[in-house]
């Protein structure tokens, strides 16, 4: 039976939380058995981040794809999301379709795996038994985005975008023959919403960090997140307006890393007293290490935070809210508040044994629960259980 990938997300370069999980279940697929990835490119994707992919995946058919433009993109906004609501896609699935992609899937037979929201566009029309395998459960998160909107104009494109993207994630559903969530939360949040239970969880892990040396600096904060999603940078100012003024009275320091930064978020974060804003890293070794523990404000999103994880992995203690811990257990090596004020009175009360008691809890739970095995292990077994590999005599290959 052949096996087709798909994902609507470039994995290279693995700078936010999408395309490290896409880039896992690459790897941990390839270790079983060939198969076919048809996968859309980024607008910035380059022919050696393709080669390079495919380097990385040496028995893997990579077949890359340009997103197809709007019909109406010269009319910008008022183009775009008309067409987009014809389609009866929501405006962000329809920026990463590809109707090549699309047109041949038609041919194809046998089983695929859909990773990410988007890549649920390719249902329709083709033959293949799908399992999806989704980030979040959209008619979740994208109510929690009406709430935050600012005004009413924000509040009007917010509920257009949940209304079409519950519909779209409806649809799909029906189209589907089995689906997968990152935590406990979004399982009961796809029978709340959809009447449908998942076939499992499969909660993202994160690479564990070799030659990584912890020297961690004595009131040296971190945030780790994409500038790019609303949900985070919203999270950040509610923080530095109300949290993090007693913390910089305190003589702490706050270093801000991410993909999506604009000059004009930059320029929005100057006035704010102790930030160091550098963007995106592609090594966070050397940045984590100074880092004594780490601030993930967050009150809107769904799933398990890769950003918690990433910090986990690199022995930096967590100082977050319920939602930025959703999917990890119960573990010494993060605190939870629901306030900005609240954080901040937490990461001052901690003591420099307590934070390095949490450091150490961390780097256990990520060895032991959040590995690139462990979430290898979860994801084979699974998908033979679901009958859509063979792992039978993969011994060999299971040690590539």
């Amino acid at each position: 039976m052949g096996l087709t990938v798909v994902s609507t997300f470039f994995p290279l370069p693995p700078d936010r939380g999408d395309p490290v999980r896409v880039l896992m279940m690459l790897r941990a697929i390839s270790r079983i058995r060939p198969f076919t990835l048809a996968v859309v490119r980024r607008p910035d994707t380059t022919d050696d981040q393709v080669a390079r992919l495919r380097a990385m995946l040496p028995e893997v058919e990579v077949r890359d794809y340009p997103a197809t433009p709007y019909r109406l993109d010269r009319l910008g906004p008022l183009g775009r999301y008309p067409e987009a609501m014809a389609d009866g896609l929501p405006p962000w699935v329809r920026s990463r379709y590809s109707q090549p992609l699309h047109d041949d899937l038609r041919s194809r037979d046998g089983a695929g795996i859909a990773i990410g929201e988007a890549a649920a566009v390719y249902f329709r029309g083709t033959r293949l038994r799908w399992h999806w395998d989704k980030a979040n459960v959209l008619a979740g998160s994208t109510r929690g985005d009406i709430a935050e909107a600012e005004d009413l104009a924000h509040q009007l494109r917010a509920r257009y975008l949940a209304g079409i993207s519950t519909r779209f994630e409806s649809r799909a559903l029906s189209r589907c023959a089995t689906v997968s969530v990152t935590s406990a939360q979004e399982s009961a949040r796809l029978a709340e919403h959809h009447g449908r239970t998942a076939d499992f969880t499969l909660p993202s892990c994160v690479p564990v960090p070799v030659g990584h040396v912890p020297r961690p600096q004595e009131r040296h904060l971190v945030w780790l997140s994409s500038f790019a999603y609303r949900s985070n940078l919203s999270g950040l100012r509610h923080f530095l307006d109300r949290g993090w003024p007693a913390l910089r009275r305190a003589g702490f320091r706050l270093t801000l890393v991410g993909s999506g930064l604009t000059d004009r978020v930059q320029a929005s974060l100057a006035p704010v007293d102790g930030l160091d804003v550098r963007g995106y890293l592609e090594d966070l070794r050397p940045v984590l290490a100074e880092a004594r523990a780490a601030v993930v404000p967050v009150w809107s999103g769904a799933g398990v935070k890769l950003k918690t994880l990433t910090l986990l992995a690199h022995s930096v203690p967590v100082f977050t809210t319920p939602v930025g811990a959703e999917g990890v257990p119960e573990t010494a090596a993060v605190r939870l508040a629901d306030t900005p004020e609240a954080l901040a009175a937490e990461i001052l009360r901690a003591s420099a044994a307590e934070l390095d008691t949490m450091a150490a809890a961390g780097s256990v739970l990520i060895g032991d629960q959040f590995s690139e095995d462990r979430f290898a292990e979860r994801l084979i077994g699974a998908l033979a259980v679901h009958g859509y590999l063979d792992v039978s005599g993969t011994a060999s290959r299971g040690g590539q």
